[in-house]
């Protein structure tokens, strides 16, 4: 039982050469931050140029 980062750092270190169980690992690992990333994109982008700005 590991975390998902630390699932997919150990899977891309084992010398298996079966490189769709890599990929498909981090596709996986993936997806979860990409869709919290566009359901807040207007609030990551509101907080990028909120520190922007010079008064």
């Amino acid at each position: 039982m590991k975390t998902l980062m630390v699932g997919t750092a150990t899977l891309m270190q084992d010398l298996n050469p079966n490189f769709a169980y890599k990929i498909a690992g981090a596709t996986v690992a993936a997806i979860p931050m990409l869709i919290i990333f566009v359901l807040f994109q207007r609030y990551f982008t509101s907080g990028i140029t909120a520190g922007a700005l010079k008064e």
